[in-house]
């Protein structure tokens, strides 16, 4: 694919040019206003000339090989364009035509014969149903609407499925600092991954933001985003169609099928991508990274502010962002001689009025807060809006400022946010741009930029990496081929995986209720009894479990009823299979799910949540691809409620979290080198037991993948 001749061009056509306002027009304006200086070659049949330039009746009658092609023609002419592109050998087109996936069956197979062709001639195509691009890098561009008088440029790469979230983006007035903005619209042929894959290498852009309806080809775009974390380029990404009127609407707007929201999220965090859920919040975290120049010393936030009232907002957004804001430690001193004696010294830390009627004093508590270990930067929480009276706005842009000359002492940033999202006074604005401290509106946008900048890396950096599969999977695969059925039995499923290390129960097979009395005595009381039926999973829902069995009679009496339900449940020709699980009781001091799927968009994942048939209920999980290294088991399991109670909540015992964690790693090993041939394994519910005594596999699922 020639994507490199579209996105950097040396000629480019204009098919449908025209001097009047619309696609045709702005295409042209769009290339005055970046720059561009190679060849440009207008064509509309119905002129001779336009623009003061020559105009050609058809692409077919451009001379040479132009390297990109801009298409604003109506849908049924397209196809005909593009075999034009082809047979003139251009590297790809922009095409602005809608009426394609987004449009129903036969717009739908116009855009797979569109696509077609694109492959056959190597062609790369923006679109169709799109805006088209702007490469200010480059000075390059294929844009068919109007731009703003003044575009801040910068580093900042934006690839978004939408070209309203584009011009959101270009319009925001929020200097971002473009680079590029790509307007992908349908993807017919070239996708974001494959826009990232290529702009991650352009040394003049630092940050790179995403727009996504639908995540295609997943292991390109997770590639080109560890790719992206390895050069020290974030890439911000906010994905529509979280809810289900949100797809709908995603399939409405560009004919896309939205996938599983857990597991595209799963995906963006392996991929070391940052994930925000607003365009506010895409446009402060995207400016925050491209405003910090240097590495951070530490991963925490030192924070000041002249308002409790406020420090109590900024309280409740942080720890809602995850904004790590470490407690004041080597700084104590200083700050209790330069603050009054009733000052709170905490972090975030109140000023008082000291700080705002002698600057020095903020400025020294800055740069004692920046300079302790793990502060990385410096946030001044400081509403400073527009309609400031004079003396107020001086009184706050000098704060500012000596916010930032002891932070620049302390060796770190400083960061300004404002409680308000609305403009800031000129003054305050002066100042930071000054001091070049980057001013972000809204509590919660700006603490959640803030606590993004400040983990950035950290999960993405642990992601277990494949590996060849050893004894373990030969183990593995021995007892899967010895066991029958596509769902394995319940004792067959833990041989499976006690060859990854998960503890297994002990356990005895019975047919009679006899059988089952004797194996309950010599396994030593309490039991738990449960009926095996070929086929079914969920057998406490039918009956077929009894818990806390204490005597051989109990065991007895169990089994026969046990049977008769089994056998009832079984159907015609599989009653004589059903067989008798006689297990030792345990006491966990917490039951949690570990499962792994393997998704067909993206791959093996896993999944860590709180145990039971009320999980698909409350579905407290977290989820991640596979496979996963130990401290990433350990923080799914801490996201979840059952890490609490692992933790020893309310008085409890602590639960062995390494163990339970290791059961994770176990499953997600399993689950990646057998995505092949499995489906899905679930432990539902893992007992975990006391700190040091390990977790056990109450119940076991595996289910091979259909032939």
């Amino acid at each position: 694919m020639s994507l490199r001749r579209l996105l950097y061009p040396r000629s480019v056509a204009i098919v449908g040019a025209s001097d009047k306002i619309g696609p045709g027009f702005n295409a042209w304006a769009a290339l005055q206003a970046v720059g561009f200086e190679g060849e440009v070659h207008l064509v509309n049949p119905n002129r001779d000339t336009l623009l003061d330039r020559p105009c050609h009746p058809s692409l077919a009658d451009v001379p040479g090989e132009p390297d990109a092609v801009f298409v604003a023609v109506q849908q049924d002419r397209v196809l005909d364009v593009v075999r034009q592109a082809a047979a003139k050998r251009a590297g790809g087109l922009a095409i602005l035509s809608s009426g394609f996936g987004e449009a129903g069956n036969d717009g739908a197979r116009t855009q797979r014969e569109l696509a077609e062709l694109a492959a056959q001639h190597d062609l790369a195509v923006c679109g169709p149903n799109c805006l088209g691009f702007l490469n200010f890098a480059g000075r390059a561009a294929l844009f068919g609407t109007s731009l703003p008088n003044a575009v801040s440029r910068g580093g900042v790469a934006a690839v978004v499925q939408s070209g309203s979230v584009g011009i959101a983006l270009l319009n925001a007035g929020r200097d971002l600092g473009l680079s590029h903005l790509v307007t992908s619209g349908n993807e017919a042929v070239t996708t974001v991954a494959d826009y990232l894959e290529l702009l991650v290498e352009d040394p003049d852009v630092r940050v790179l933001v995403v727009f996504l309806e639908q995540l295609r080809n997943p292991p390109k775009f997770i590639a080109a985003c560890r790719r992206a974390l390895a050069l020290g380029k974030p890439v911000v990404v906010l994905k529509s169609g979280r809810t289900t009127r949100g797809q709908q609407a995603v399939m409405a707007h560009t004919g896309a099928v939205a996938g599983s929201v857990e597991v595209c999220d799963a995906a963006i965090r392996a991929a070391g991508a940052i994930q925000v859920f607003s365009l506010d919040e895409l446009v402060e975290t995207a400016l925050l990274f491209s405003s910090l120049e240097r590495s951070l010393k530490g991963r925490g936030a030192a924070m000041l502010s002249l308002s409790g009232g406020e420090i109590a907002l900024a309280l409740d957004a942080g720890e809602q962002a995850g904004l790590p804001l470490p407690p004041v430690s080597t700084a104590r001193q200083a700050l209790t001689e330069l603050l009054p004696p009733y000052s709170h010294i905490a972090n975030p830390l109140d000023l008082t009025w000291a700080g705002l009627y002698d600057p020095t004093v903020a400025r020294r508590c800055a740069q004692a807060l920046g300079e302790q270990e793990n502060v990385g930067l410096i946030i001044l929480l400081q509403d400073a809006p527009k309609g400031l009276g004079t003396q107020q706005a001086n009184r706050y842009a000098t704060l500012l400022g000596m916010v930032a000359e002891g932070a620049a002492l302390a060796g770190v940033p400083a960061v300004a946010v404002s409680n308000i999202s609305g403009d800031l006074h000129p003054d305050y604005e002066a100042m930071a741009a000054r001091h070049r401290v980057p001013c972000l509106r809204g509590t919660a946008e700006g603490l959640t930029a803030v606590a993004r900048v400040l983990t950035w890396g950290a999960e993405g950096a642990a992601q277990e990496p494949p590996r060849p599969a050893g004894a373990a999977a030969e183990a593995a695969r021995e007892i899967l081929v010895r066991a029958g059925g596509r769902v394995l039995a319940e004792n067959d499923g833990r041989r499976v995986l006690a060859a990854y290390g998960v503890a297994p129960l002990s356990e005895r097979v019975a047919v009679t209720a006899d059988e089952a009395a004797d194996a309950a005595a010599a396994l030593g009381f309490p039991v738990v009894l449960k009926a095996m039926v070929p086929g079914i999973v969920h057998k406490s829902e039918l009956g077929l479990v009894r818990l806390n069995i204490r005597t051989a009679g109990e065991a007895r009496e169990a089994a026969e009823q046990l049977l008769a339900r089994a056998r009832a449940a079984a159907g015609d020709g599989e009653g004589g299979n059903v067989r008798l699980l006689v297990q030792e009781m345990v006491a966990p001091v917490a039951e949690i799910l570990v499962g792994a799927r393997v998704d067909p968009e993206f791959g093996p994942v896993v999944v860590v949540g709180s145990g039971g048939v009320q999980v698909e209920l409350f579905k407290d999980v977290a989820i991640r691809l596979a496979p996963v290294s130990p401290d990433v088991a350990v923080a799914m399991i801490r996201e979840t409620k059952a890490g609490r109670l692992l933790e020893g909540w309310r008085g409890r015992p602590r639960g062995d979290l390494d163990a339970a964690a290791a059961a994770v790693v176990a499953l997600s090993r399993f689950i990646a080198e057998f995505h092949e041939t499995i489906a899905e394994v679930e432990i539902n519910p893992l007992g975990v037991l006391e700190e040091g005594k390990g977790c056990r596999p109450l119940d076991c699922v595996i289910v091979r993948a259909p032939e």
